[in-house]
């Protein structure tokens, strides 16, 4: 069959002049919308803090029908001034002008037509900061130390609010199975009430020490040896025994074998008679000493 575009000609133009007349008549056709909108503040006078202010408002807008049911709440936005306010309880008074809408969106009404902020005097303190630790290391280490630098911030805020206020924190540091130290030069703080803020340092340097862990093992009845007797002479201690405690990686000390603990007294350039000589200690490469008992021991030359 021919396709014949100009048949009926007449018709067309009259259906597509009817289609554009509904389409303006739709679009034109005024509406109306009430939306949930967050309010927000501006002229906060220097040295005040907001402790307290509404979350949202009401706005009712009218505009043609195609503007209005895309319009999102983001597209809003309602502004409290608060030039010239004091401490306390203010009483703000919100007017259609005060609401900021997209061109040909016209705002007829806010609902409440007042909203009660409180404010408070500002202040700063010096608090310390306290270093968030995540996870555990690797088996047998342990967190030996955790440096933060600086360790202190100042934190600006409502006064009230800073006399509960006494560390900040940081962003989390894993040691998660680490075997070794950690340092993280660049860690972002913030203080423990999120109403309070940071002044001047937005981050502090975290370092986190980790070591082998380490245990103590007591080994008792060790003889004590004589070291530097002169020649010719002969000498007794009393007690002839003692305890001793070491310390060393948890997981090589219980190998530490008895042999190794060596305490002994030194009787370099003594002369006879009774002689009140500390305790001494021989330790094997990675073992430190924790205590001898007894520490000091009577030693008879003769």
């Amino acid at each position: 069959m021919a396709w014949h575009p100009f048949r009926n000609l007449g018709l067309k133009a009259a259906a597509l002049a009817l289609g554009t007349l509904l389409w303006f008549t739709v679009s034109g056709e005024q509406v109306e919308r009430t939306m949930r909108v967050p309010i927000a503040s501006r002229n906060l006078p220097a040295g005040l803090e907001i402790t307290e202010q509404p979350t949202e408002v009401e706005v009712r807008v009218s505009g043609a029908s195609t503007e209005i049911t895309s319009l999102q709440p983001t597209q809003l936005s309602v502004v409290a001034d608060l030039a010239a306010s004091e401490p306390g309880e203010v009483v703000v008074i919100l007017e259609p002008d005060d609401v900021r809408a997209p061109l040909g969106v016209d705002v007829m009404q806010v609902e409440p037509g007042s909203v009660l902020f409180k404010l408070e005097k500002s202040d700063s303190a010096v608090v310390p900061v306290r270093a968030t630790i995540e996870g555990q290391p690797a088996p047998g280490y342990v967190v030996r130390e955790v440096i933060v630098e600086p360790r202190n911030v100042r934190v600006v805020g409502p006064a009230s609010r800073l006399r509960s206020t006494t560390f900040a924190v940081t962003e989390r540091v894993s040691v998660q199975d680490l075997t070794e130290t950690v340092i993280q030069p660049s860690v972002g703080v913030a203080p423990q009430d999120a109403r309070l803020r940071v002044q001047d340092t937005r981050a502090v340097r975290v370092t986190v020490r980790i070591e082998p862990a380490s245990a103590e093992r007591t080994f008792s009845g060790r003889l004590i040896a004589f070291r530097n007797l002169p020649a010719g002479r002969q000498a007794m201690v009393e007690p002839t025994t003692v305890a001793v405690t070491v310390q060393g990686r948890a997981a090589t000390l219980p190998d530490l074998s008895e042999a190794a603990i060596q305490p002994y007294v030194d009787l370099a350039g003594l002369g006879p008679g009774r002689h009140e000589l500390p305790v001494n200690i021989s330790l094997p490469l990675g073992y430190t000493l924790v205590a001898i008992r007894p520490a000091t021991v009577s030693v008879r030359v003769r």
